[in-house]
């Protein structure tokens, strides 16, 4: 072969080796960035803030935060109910509920707080609408006397019960079915309901152990209303009054309705929707019981109490 077909071949090997050089450089570089574009699809979503974790009791959160619902609308309106603890313990007499052997005196002449519910204007109400847990600072910020004279768990008193856990049920069960509904925090909901007490008239304590006429008790408890709370904004007498009774006869809690305010604490009384109405059950006659420690049960009553 002449030298000049030699030069000619070691050109062009030349030129191809530079190009599979250049093709190689182009290659390498674009599966590079296809791996980097791969390795960014896999790299953990971290989210810009926390969440607040309901489900931890984290007590100084829960009662700073407002908490939202989980798929709930917004309730219409609130049922305050109170319970009348004499006929409550007659109910339970073989229990021995330390409040039903020791009760406070205030317990013979007035009912206590028994809930302050969410309702809808159609008759149902939510339930359990988020898994924040109760926070027993709430009695301490709220103030343990109220709690106690007010809001009473009879069947478990601080002084004679064993477990804290056991004392602080009766609210605990409140906040977790009916508290987290309102979007308040846990302090502000039990306030909300202590503020709204139902003051009892003093036919109630007047007829301790004996009887009065629906008609009269309704009568008084409208007069009370008037004094301690008036009427609503829209003029409206709120003056409903839904007494239920045991066996149709016998106290044991009454009920009234109350606004609900834009951020979900309580406004003023407001009339009461038929199906809250309907619950009351009580008969023309109305026994006021005692508590059975005080003797002679006589008045007492037998049936089956109502309870949300």
């Amino acid at each position: 072969m002449s030298r000049s077909c030699l030069k000619i071949i070691g050109a062009v090997a030349s030129i191809t080796t530079t190009t599979l050089l250049v093709l190689y450089a182009i290659a390498s570089e674009s599966i590079q960035s296809r791996s980097l574009q791969l390795r960014s699809i896999f790299i953990p979503f971290k989210p810009r803030s926390k969440t607040l974790d309901f489900t931890a009791n984290t007590n100084t959160n829960a009662n700073a935060l407002k908490h939202e619902t989980h798929n709930q609308p917004p309730f219409d309106f609130y049922v305050l109910s109170m319970s009348f603890q004499p006929e409550f313990c007659y109910q339970h007499r073989r229990d021995g509920f330390p409040g039903c052997e020791s009760p406070m005196d205030f317990w013979r002449s007035s009912l206590t707080l028994h809930g302050l519910w969410p309702q809808y204007d159609d008759g149902n109400w939510p339930s359990t609408c988020t898994n924040e847990k109760f926070d027993p600072e709430t009695v301490d910020d709220i103030g343990y006397e109220r709690f106690e004279t007010f809001w009473p768990n009879v069947k478990a008193l601080a002084s004679t019960s064993a477990s804290s856990n056991a004392h602080y049920s009766f609210w605990d069960h409140e906040w977790t079915k009916h508290g987290t509904c309102t979007g308040l925090t846990q302090d502000e909901y039990f306030d909300t309901a202590l503020n709204h007490f139902l003051p009892t008239p003093n036919l109630v304590n007047a007829s301790y152990g004996g009887s009065v006429s629906k008609e009269a008790l309704e009568q008084a408890y409208r007069e009370e209303l008037r004094l301690h709370v008036g009427r609503d904004k829209d003029g409206v007498d709120g003056d409903d009054v839904v007494l239920v009774c045991s066996g149709q006869k016998y106290l044991s809690e009454v009920r009234v309705c109350v606004g609900r305010s834009k951020d979900g604490s309580g406004s003023s009384r407001i009339r009461c929707i038929p199906e809250v109405i309907n619950e009351g059950n009580c008969g023309d006659k109305i026994y006021i019981a005692k508590f059975y420690i005080d003797g002679d049960d006589a008045s007492i009553g037998i049936g089956v109490g109502v309870s949300q």
